[in-house]
């Protein structure tokens, strides 16, 4: 009578597995095809009932583990996406394999497991002539074209003999602002050169745009209506020919030229190459950096400061879809002093004050245009402060006040100083009392001071990150805009100063919506 039962319990049991397994839909890859030819990411689909509760799978390529997860579900399988690029791996035959695990007593189990080849193609399916190609951007009349933007800024600080140990200062989000920016081709001229029409646009399906500027750090929302646009003529090379902000009479009343607020982004198009380039070729670059010169706004025919850079060709690859030439632009500029050359031979993590910009840009071979672009300004500058004692008003130079967004924005209102969305930058300041004070757009004097004497900034920042500084040394010398030091001459009531090695990173990329 028992061993019935236990056989009757043992029946049921086994019939329930079974009632189990054949609701299981069979584990495999079901796309891509065994030997399909890829680039960029690549779905690998699996059918959506092959993974039964508490199930996961492990990916392998070449034998060896990528990760364990349980992927989305996009509408009747399982997709994992695998990014060959971000992988960083390489052309050709690559075998894939995924492996189905399943929990049991608390380890897990392999219970199935299913595996193709690939035929990875980000690069070789692109070829360059022996010639080299000519980059150049098509100007198409009456096209437009829009990039999601996002601007980050962050800011790390460490101390003098943290520096010299070789530490590492870690990195805080000061700012981050996402909106989307139009590039609209109203004309086109003989020999290529295009009029393009450039503003700040909410981002897709969106009316408005959080922002937060300079005359109103805590931020607003801005309506499309209050974003004004530019003018730039471009050679198909990008090069500035031209630059202008159009003025604006309002329709009824007043008679005078502004709006209640005119926000205007300022981003110019990456410099091409001027000759034919292969991968590996390294030639004399130009940077183009946004400049508003905010006490000519409507009568100025430059939008940019341009500068030296060292561009290079990477290489050729597929991004978005687009074959593409993958371009670096990149120059250091900044005061050397015996000090910092010493750190930096000791490779320390900060030398020196100094500017690095580095932009990397993907520029389509087949429809000339630019498809990404990935650009980061890197400020360092050293600021002393008393150790100990009581500051009293000091002459020396201060780094002040809060700084404001990521760069490329400026603005005007119809009274009070124009509103920007940069890092705020200033003329070298002339003294005064701490509590931390502010440049404005404009570079001119804080009068709030910094902490334990300093007013104002160092010379501006780059213009057009932030907004035209002070008589440029070259590129624009050491930023302004740190919260609350002084540097220079403080006199204090203690004894020794203490230097803080302060880095502000630009952080922006632009991606081409389709």
């Amino acid at each position: 009578m028992v061993y019935r039962t236990k056989r009757g319990i043992g029946l049921v049991a086994g019939l329930l597995v079974a009632a189990y397994a054949s609701a299981q839909a069979p584990f495999t890859i079901v796309r891509p095809a065994d030997g399909s030819k890829v680039r960029e990411t690549v779905n690998i689909l699996m059918p959506k009932d092959s993974i039964p509760e508490g199930g996961y799978i492990g990916v392998f390529l070449n034998g060896r583990f990528i990760e364990g997860t349980l992927p989305p579900v996009s509408g009747k399988y399982y997709s994992y996406a695998l990014d060959t690029k971000n992988r960083k791996i390489p052309d050709g035959i690559q075998n894939v394999e995924v492996v189905l695990y399943q929990d049991v007593n608390g380890q897990p189990r392999v219970v199935d497991r299913s595996s193709i080849e690939i035929n990875v193609q980000n690069s070789a399916s692109i070829q360059v002539p022996a010639e080299g190609i000519a980059l150049r951007y098509r100007f198409v009349p009456d096209r437009t074209y829009f990039y999601r933007v996002d601007n980050k800024v962050t800011m790390s600080s460490i101390s003098e003999e943290q520096n010299r140990l070789g530490g590492r200062a870690a990195e805080q989000d000061v700012e981050s602002q996402v909106f989307r920016m139009m590039y609209a081709v109203d004309n086109v001229f003989p020999g290529g050169d295009g009029l393009v029409r450039m503003a700040a646009q909410p981002l897709k399906g969106k009316k408005t745009v959080f922002l937060s500027t300079t005359m109103n750090p805590d931020g607003r929302f801005y309506d499309e209506s209050e974003m004004a646009p530019i003018y730039m003529r471009l050679t198909n090379t990008g090069r500035q020919v031209w630059g202008n902000v159009p003025a604006y009479w309002p329709i009824e009343g007043g008679g005078g030229i502004g709006s209640t607020t005119n926000l205007f982004a300022n981003f110019p198009l990456p410099t091409l190459p001027p000759k034919r380039v292969k991968p590996g070729d390294v030639w004399a670059g130009r940077f183009q950096l946004g400049q508003f010169d905010m006490n000519q706004l409507y009568t100025t025919n430059s939008l940019v400061q341009t500068f030296p850079a060292r561009g290079e060709f990477l290489g050729v690859e597929w991004e978005r879809g687009f074959p593409c030439a993958r371009i670096r632009q990149s120059v250091e500029l900044g005061a050397k002093s015996v000090e910092g050359e010493k750190l930096k031979k000791e490779g320390r993590d900060f030398t020196d004050e100094k500017v690095q910009v580095t932009e990397n840009y993907w520029f389509s071979l087949d429809s000339g245009l630019l498809v990404r672009l990935d650009r980061e300004i890197s400020m360092d500058m050293v600021s002393t402060q008393p150790s100990s004692g009581v500051g009293v008003p000091g002459a020396g130079q201060g780094m002040g006040g809060s700084f404001g967004p990521p760069a490329g924005f400026g603005g005007r209102g119809v009274s009070g100083p124009p509103a920007g969305l940069g890092i705020p930058t200033g003329r070298p300041g002339a003294g005064g009392r701490g509590g931390g004070g502010r440049a404005d757009d404009l570079g001119q004097d804080s009068r709030r001071g910094g902490m334990q004497g300093g007013v104002g900034g160092l010379q501006g920042a780059p213009p057009g990150v932030g907004g035209p500084g002070g008589p440029p040394p070259g590129f624009g010398g050491p930023p302004g805009g740190i919260p609350g030091f002084g540097r220079g001459a403080a006199r204090t009531g203690g004894t020794t100063a203490t230097n803080t090695f302060n880095r502000i990173k630009i952080r922006q990329t632009f991606l081409l919506e389709r």
